[in-house]
């Protein structure tokens, strides 16, 4: 029986083997690998079972109990479940009286394993000699026990001849087997720590950029690592096996060679810096070589890691390089001071723009303080704090404007910058870089000035009177005295540009300005505004208005008398005189556009008085123009809220019959009704709003000649319309009036353009090819007023007229004064001789009209015939004349 013992002790060693081959074989699909080892288990109990030592029938004994318990032990549930399956079916397919028992020790075997498993896991048990000893002794022990189920005489036989040989059997081949089996899993463990180290170190090997060799003693490559073989001197397979000496120069070689002997000699790593050709050409490398430790060979070996270094080093010296020119930059740039100092202040770093800036060469700088060089005293001790907290914080000093000295302690402006550089291995610096901005701010200055002064004369411009001016106008408020503002205008002033130059002109104006100054107080404020205009301020007069007054005039007449001295302008006299306006400024209650006007106003009536005088502003003046400016306003709303419109003024003939009429615009103001044209007509001339005027008055009076032509009873009027100078020397007059009477469709022959004489004084040609060329489309003229202008008989020649038109002035006194009536007859003469008709406006009594009938004037316009009238007062006056 003992033989057969160890026939099952066999088994188990055959189990150990093919365990051990089976993980291997499935060592990267493990759950397969379990479950053949369950199968290889299982089998090893159907094996042990077939051939198994037989007690009584019915009744066996096997090895199943070592091998059951170590598959749970080491294979874990999925092995020994698989094993006991395998064993339960191989015993139940036995039979006999001990199948039951059986079936229990296989159940009891493999929980035990099991749980001798947890334990392990749980680190409460190992698997050594004693422990797998006592676990051996316990387990079999117990199956002795479950023997006591089987039948009385089996078991009887059991612990008479069976249960010490068991158990001195089987606890031993527990502890082999498992001894065994764990010999299998170390190795294994081992095993894959090794793949993991060799890949790991593989991967390592291969992410890394750098080359990799082992050489041995003899310079021979043993193994090439590279990521790129364009780093190797040859491909990689090529140079294994191969030494140095046959791969690179002989010198390099032997350098190399030195190298590896040194490495080995000394046990310590060495490095080396070396170029190469390479396959991707000459590039240099840095190299570190290492004792392997161990024999390749038979031959003692470095371990050679070589980095390509070319971009770094071609790097180093692109930055030696460019540290070289920005150093070169920084000592020679000529505009920017560059300086360093130390955290005491001492100059460590002086440029020549330095040298240039503040005076110091180099030599001088270096070593001296900052505070002592180029410090101001009272900005010391600023300054002192501000280097000491960037030194110690490292924040920077904020960039700006400064003012410091020079060696010779005269200022300078600078825009100054800085920077704290804090090399390793170096004291930390800090670096001004200060820009000369002396040039701009003079610039600045000057531009100011400029604001505020006139270029040519020194004096306050306009835009630093208003502020002074502005000033006054507080000040005096407060104090209650009074402020006289005189306006200075020169007399004759564009003569002497236009006949001396205006270099001339620039002398004359800086002397009045130099005789202005020398004038005034020093309170006071002298001005030029522009051109030859000057403004006087006299601050500080009498709070009385009449002796303020009496002190701006004492003062004005002293200002004329000055400037009527003679000059001498280029080396020639001339003599000069001016105007002055003057206003007193005693409520303060006027802005200073206000008080500038009524001294400019006050100026121009200086200018009517014959020139050469003072006048002062009339409040009465200022009225007239108030209501003038605001006449200009209501004129354009007027113009766009139809307020105009047309009245009628008939013309007879020399029996009283009406042939005609005078269109004449009034304006409906909506608050002061009827406004005189003689007071709104120069207002839109002046404006330019006679343009707008005469275009609407000549539309709608066409349009109306357009209706009348229409009608037997109206067809035969003519009509006279008034166009003003400006609006018919427009030069697209001519187009205009075509347009205008293709729109309305008036008849051009009952049409008269009156012209005043006015027109005859500039551009005569013009007017002359302006008549023509509207007489050619069939209109007629009338030149109007005649006689009062300054017409030269020439002209009236010239000029395409039909009808002269008697001035009502010549009228009015032709009973009365001969002169009149001798001016009448000549003019009726005159347009007699020329072909012209002759009308006469003003008539209003019979008598006019007889004396006037009775030297030959055939038409007639005026009071006696009818006033200005509504369209349906003159319509139904010709309706009544024609019945």
């Amino acid at each position: 029986m003992f033989i057969e013992l160890v026939k099952g002790v066999a088994l188990l060693l055959a189990l150990c083997f093919l365990h051990g081959f089976n993980i291997r074989l499935w060592r990267h699909r493990p759950l397969v690998g379990q479950a053949f080892s369950g199968l290889i288990f299982g089998g090893i109990c159907v094996v042990g079972m077939l051939t198994p030592v037989v007690l009584m029938p019915g009744v066996i004994f096997d090895a199943r109990s070592v091998v059951l318990s170590m598959a749970g032990l080491f294979g874990g549930p999925l092995v020994a479940c698989i094993a006991a399956a395998m064993a339960a079916t191989g015993r139940l397919w036995l039979g006999g009286a001990g199948a039951e028992v059986g079936l229990m020790v296989i159940a009891l075997c493999t929980v035990m394993g099991l749980v001798y498993r947890e334990g392990r896991a749980r680190g409460r048990l190992g698997v050594e000699p004693v422990t797998l000893a006592l676990f051996g002794l316990l387990l079999h022990t117990a199956v002795i026990a479950l023997f006591q189920l089987l039948p009385a005489e089996a078991v009887q036989r059991i612990n008479q001849t069976l249960a010490l040989p068991y158990l001195l059997t089987f606890t031993p081949a527990t502890v082999v087997l498992g001894l065994l089996l764990r010999d299998v899993e170390e190795r294994m463990a081992t095993e894959h720590a090794l793949a993991g180290t060799a890949a790991r170190l593989n991967a390592i090997a291969q992410a890394i950029p750098d080359v990799l060799l082992v050489l041995d003693a003899q310079g021979r490559y043993v193994e090439v690592l590279s990521p790129d073989d364009t780093a190797l001197a040859a491909s990689a397979p090529a140079l294994i096996g191969k030494r140095l000496h046959e791969v690179l120069p002989a010198e390099q070689a032997d350098r190399f060679m030195a190298l590896v002997r040194d490495t080995l000699q000394s046990g310590q790593t060495h490095t080396i810096e070396y170029e190469m050709q390479t396959q991707a050409g000459l590039r240099q490398f840095e190299g570190r070589t290492q004792p392997l430790g161990v024999k390749v060979g038979g031959q003692a070996a470095v371990v050679f890691l070589a980095r390509d270094i070319t971009k770094r080093k071609q790097a180093e010296s692109a930055l030696r390089e460019s540290e070289l020119r920005f150093r070169s930059l920084l000592r020679n740039i000529p505009s920017i001071s560059v300086q360093g100092y130390l955290e005491d202040g001492t100059t460590s770093y002086w440029n020549k723009a330095s040298e240039h800036l503040y005076g110091y060469t180099a030599d001088e700088a270096l070593g001296a303080n900052l505070l002592d060089l180029i410090i101001p005293p009272p900005m010391r001790e600023a300054v002192r704090g501000h280097v000491a907290h960037m030194f110690k914080t490292g924040e920077v000093i904020p960039a700006g404007e400064l003012q410091l000295q020079r060696k010779d302690g005269s200022p300078v402006d600078v825009f100054s910058s800085h920077a704290y550089i804090q090399v390793p291995g170096h004291p930390p610096e800090m670096f001004c870089i200060d820009i000369d901005i002396s040039g701009r701010k003079a610039a600045e200055d000057e531009a100011r000035y400029l604001a505020f002064y006139d270029a040519l004369t020194q004096l306050p411009n306009r835009r630093l009177l208003v502020d002074r001016l502005q000033q006054v106008l507080v000040s005096g408020a407060r104090s209650g005295l009074t402020t006289a503002v005189l306006f200075v205008d020169l007399d004759n002033f564009k003569t002497l540009n236009d006949t001396r130059g205006h270099e001339v002109g620039d002398l004359l104006l800086k002397e009045v300005a130099q005789r202005l100054r020398d004038c005034v107080r020093e309170q006071d404020t002298v001005a030029r505004l522009g051109g030859d205009e000057f403004v006087v301020v006299l601050q500080n007069l009498s709070s009385d208005a009449t002796e303020a007054a009496a002190q701006t005039r004492t003062l004005g007449e002293l200002v004329l008398a000055q400037l009527r001295q003679p000059y001498d302008l280029a080396g020639h006299e001339h003599h000069f005189s001016a105007s002055i306006g003057a206003t007193l400024l005693r409520h303060h209650r006027d802005s200073v556009d206000e008080v500038l006007k009524q001294a400019d106003m006050a100026m121009y009536r200086a200018k009517d008085a014959g020139r050469n005088t003072l006048r002062f502003f009339d409040p009465d003046m200022q009225q007239a123009v108030n209501r003038r400016a605001l006449l200009e306003t209501e004129l354009h709303n007027g113009l766009r809220q139809a307020q105009f419109l047309l009245l009628y003024q008939p013309q007879v003939d020399s029996q009283g019959h009406i042939t005609g009429a005078e269109a004449l615009v009034r304006w409906r103001h909506p608050a002061q009704g009827m406004v005189s044209p003689a007071e709104f007509i120069p207002l839109a001339e002046e404006s330019g709003l006679i343009l707008p005027l005469g275009h609407w008055v000549m539309e709608t009076a066409l349009r109306q000649q357009a209706r009348w032509r229409q009608h037997p009873l109206f067809a035969h009027l003519s009509l006279a319309i008034n166009v003003s100078a400006r609006q018919f020397l427009q030069e697209d007059f001519v187009a205009q009036v075509l347009a205008l009477l293709q729109s309305t469709g008036a008849d051009p022959a009952q049409i008269k353009l009156e012209l005043t004489e006015s027109l005859l004084l500039d551009n005569v040609d013009n007017v002359i090819a302006t008549m023509q060329a509207l007489k050619a489309h069939g209109l007629g003229f009338s030149l109007d007023d005649f006689g009062t202008g300054y017409s030269s008989l020439s002209y009236l020649k010239r000029l395409p007229l039909d009808q002269i038109k008697i001035d009502q002035g010549f009228v009015r006194d032709v009973l009365l004064d001969p002169s009149d009536a001798a001016i009448a007859r000549s003019i009726i003469g005159l347009a007699g001789a020329l072909g012209l008709d002759v009308i006469a406006e003003g008539v209003e009594t019979t008598e006019h009209h007889q004396f006037l009938l009775s030297h030959g004037c055939q038409a007639f316009q005026g009071y006696l015939f009818g006033r200005p009238l509504a369209l349906e007062d003159f319509e139904r006056q010709v309706q009544q004349q024609a019945t």
